[in-house]
Formats: structure tokens, C-alpha cells, sequence
């Protein structure tokens, strides 16, 4: 009997369209990058609202359209989102030029059918680049005297043969 409880349940779940896992999935990027947060249901097309830190609205799905009505003024004109994907249950967004201040949770909800995506985006700062060298000004003028004396000696040298 429990067998064929776990074999119902089993199948059950793997004929289930929902690809949306309760799982955080972690994104790590650095500052200046474009990040792709994904949200996929496999189903009829739904409404979506996309949530930073529980309550700063990203942006919205409505009616297969996207709406940036009211969207928090740190993601003006950083949000993407493609309509063409949204019969498909594509409703994935991406961030462009990411800022240290995009690091948080973002939750994608699936209105019609009670299903969210939680994500963790974590923003570092770019590496420094290395410094360069400054040079040394005694180096350079010792080795420009060698090349001086060198190219003296050379010439005595040809002069004489």
C-alpha cells in the first residue's frame, strides 16, 4: 500500500508543468553587469509581478503586456522583459547595469495559479585593476647612460677598424 502511495505520488509530481522550484536559486554578479533572473511556468498565460525585497515593485505582466507602472525609481530604464515569451510561460526579466543597491531577494508571482520563484542577486563591486607600475626614474636614466656609453663605444670601435 505505501508503495503504491509513493508511485502515485511520484508520477503526480513528474507529470506536473510547474518548473518553478520554492528553492532560492543565487545569482552572483558584478557591478555593471546584465542579469537574467529566470521565471518559467509551463501553462496557460497568467498575470506576473515581479517583487524586490518583498514589497518594490520591478515590474508587472498584465494581460500578456508589460507595465512599469509605479516601478521602484531604482529600476527605471534597467528592466527588460520579451512579450514574445510570455505564451510560452517565459516571463524572465533581465537587469541591465546592475548596481551594489540591486543585491536583494526578487520573487517572481504567478498570479492565476498561486505559484512564485525566489531569487537571491548578489552585486559585487568590479576587481581594481592592478596599478601600474610607476617607473623609476633612476633605472631609466642609468640604462639610458649604458646605451649612451655603448653606442660611443660601438662608434670608437668602427672608427678604428
Amino acid at each position: 500500500m505505501t508503495l503504491r502511495c509513493c508511485v502515485i505520488v511520484l508520477l503526480l509530481h513528474l507529470t506536473g508543468k510547474v518548473f518553478l522550484q520554492d528553492s532560492e536559486n543565487i545569482f552572483v554578479h558584478v557591478v555593471g553587469d546584465s542579469v537574467t533572473l529566470p521565471c518559467l511556468y509551463e501553462n496557460e498565460q497568467s498575470d506576473v509581478f515581479w517583487r524586490y525585497n518583498v514589497g518594490k515593485k520591478v515590474l508587472s505582466i498584465i494581460n500578456g503586456q508589460l507595465s512599469l507602472e509605479d516601478q521602484d525609481t531604482i529600476f527605471q530604464n534597467r528592466t527588460e522583459s520579451s512579450s514574445s515569451g510570455y505564451v510560452n510561460g517565459n516571463y524572465s526579466i533581465t537587469l541591465k547595469n546592475v548596481e551594489l543597491i540591486h543585491a536583494g531577494n526578487y520573487t517572481c508571482f504567478i498570479i492565476k495559479f498561486d505559484k512564485k520563484k525566489k531569487l537571491q542577486l548578489f552585486v559585487k563591486e568590479k576587481p581594481k585593476e592592478p596599478a601600474q607600475k610607476q617607473r623609476n626614474s633612476s633605472m631609466e636614466t642609468q640604462s639610458q647612460k649604458i646605451m649612451t656609453f655603448l653606442t660611443a663605444l660601438l662608434g670608437l670601435t668602427l672608427h678604428f677598424i
